[in-house]
């Protein structure tokens, strides 16, 4: 469940997706009054406009894994657990540490620290 906060920035932008629809479809004559009637802010509606996503939805470049990195591993975890033995967190953060140095190939790679899997893992809630 979403917290107060969390729904309030999804309302927000679903706010910001209105003002900006009515006003491309000629339902307001300038864009400050569809984003002062929609009550959102004429800044970040005109950065949704330029194609800058909302912070919430983006992925930080500073992750050790990219997306189908963490969902193979997620899967690995729970195709193990399945089988019967779930994996500790030590062998987690190695296999993590595995599929980072695919990633980073020649380059130097920080290593996986020990509280990366807790943050792997709240970020996947259905583990």
């Amino acid at each position: 469940m979403a917290t107060s906060q969390q729904q309030e920035a999804l309302f927000q932008e679903g706010r910001i997706d209105l003002a900006i629809n009515t006003y491309k479809h000629g339902q307001f004559t300038s864009f400050r009054a569809a984003t002062s009637t929609y009550n959102v802010p004429r800044s970040t509606a005109q950065l949704r406009v330029k194609g800058i996503k909302p912070k919430r939805n983006s992925i930080a470049l500073n992750r050790r894994l990219t997306p189908v990195q963490e969902e193979s591993l997620k899967q690995w975890i729970l195709l193990s657990d399945r089988r019967g033995m779930p994996p500790q967190i030590e062998t987690i953060r190695q296999m993590a540490s595995i599929l980072a140095t695919q990633r980073a190939g020649s380059a130097t790679i920080q290593p996986i620290s020990k509280n990366w899997v807790s943050t792997f893992l709240k970020r996947h809630n259905d583990l």
